[in-house]
């Protein structure tokens, strides 16, 4: 696994690891066209703002709670529906053009 490049983002290297693991043909195909990496951050741009969206309406469909057991309970769920979505819906995407 990669480490994380800050010019491309938490999302884009993800989407990275991925392409490299499942579409190599599309990976070598992209670093000779020289368009990888903006592939990659244009891939982590999509996906925060699709989280930025998901969020919102998460949080405009579910009240805020008010105990704190319930807080903790309300941000992990949030949190993995709209990182799960984020994933399935964007990153895990064999994605060639910016």
């Amino acid at each position: 696994m990669a480490m994380i490049d800050f010019d491309i983002g938490t999302y884009g290297c993800q989407w990275m690891n991925w392409m490299e693991e499942h579409h190599k043909s599309k990976v070598r195909e992209m670093k000779l066209a020289g368009n990888y990496q903006d592939v990659a951050k244009s891939i982590d741009n999509r996906a925060w703002d699709y989280y930025e969206l998901l969020e919102k309406q998460y949080m405009e469909a579910h009240p805020y709670p008010n105990s704190y057991e319930e807080n903790v309970a309300y941000h992990t769920t949030k949190n993995f529906y709209v990182d799960s979505t984020v994933m399935r819906e964007v990153v895990l995407m064999a994605v060639t053009q910016p």
